[in-house]
């Protein structure tokens, strides 16, 4: 089998279909920037090919399978056509191998990463099965200021403006400074902040989401970059925004149950 079935073969092309073609709309993958992944963690029938070693053990995603999106593929195509630009790839019964199955033979650089984080999720949060890495500019453009050196200062100040931001992520935002795009050293670096963050902002590069599908990861963005949209236009307005008092946000988590989630400092 090398091409895959949207509807019958491999049932989550559509959602890659579905999100590229949002990344797309709203500018947050240009040319080939971003990248997507999903894990099954039930195994294929599928013939294995040969076996290619990986710099990172995964011990959780051992015998599991992961559709990548291919190196060099544009979000604007995958919402064409996704059977050519998406992968399908089987780690190896021991964690430190993975081999081709069907669809793109060529995944993105940074599948090492994306194993690295699935790897994390598959321990500490296996109902998120997704991962959405793109480029939204509200959130790059945060990373140029010197008082957003860290995800505890972004999160208190960006996800204040808006009164259901925290509810949406109550753990708040997760943060990377710079590293190699394609790198190792930032794809476990970010498995780190995946252990208690849903989103984590990478320095001067981009966001990584995850959830329990492409459509919630890609909802917790659409949450952050909101907050981020609303920050840049106050700045705009010459205003310095100070946000939602602390003591009303954790009002608001309590109501809803979910203060629990809100970090302690």
């Amino acid at each position: 089998m090398s091409n895959l079935d949207v509807d019958n073969s491999v049932p989550f092309a559509e959602q890659f279909q579905n999100i590229a073609h949002w990344l797309a709309i709203k500018g947050w993958s240009e040319a080939a920037g971003g990248n997507m992944s999903i894990r099954l963690d039930t195994p294929t029938d599928i013939s294995e090919t040969t076996f290619i070693p990986l710099p990172v053990s995964v011990p959780y995603l051992a015998g599991k399978a992961l559709m990548v999106t291919g190196s060099g593929t544009r979000c604007r195509d995958i919402a064409t056509d996704p059977t050519s630009d998406i992968g399908l790839y089987k780690i190896g019964a021991s964690g430190e191998d993975y081999c081709w199955l069907a669809g793109n033979q060529k995944p993105t650089m940074e599948l090492p990463a994306h194993c690295a984080i699935h790897n994390t999720l598959a321990e500490h949060r296996p109902e998120d099965i997704a991962i959405l890495h793109t480029h939204p500019a509200n959130l790059i453009a945060l990373c140029h200021l010197p008082e957003f050196i860290d995800g505890t200062s972004i999160s208190k100040r960006i996800l204040s403006l808006q009164s259901e931001a925290r509810l949406h992520l109550p753990e708040g935002i997760g943060f990377v400074e710079h590293e190699l795009p394609g790198s190792l050293v930032l794809g476990l670096k970010s498995a780190e902040q995946v252990k208690k963050h849903q989103l984590v902002l990478w320095q001067y590069h981009g966001c990584l989401a995850t959830g329990n599908s492409l459509s919630h990861a890609f909802d917790l963005l659409e949450v952050f970059d909101k907050c981020a949209e609303i920050f840049w236009k106050l700045q705009a307005a010459g205003i310095d925004p100070k946000g939602i008092a602390e003591d009303t946000i954790k009002e608001t988590l309590k109501s809803f149950g979910q203060l629990d989630r809100y970090p302690k400092q």
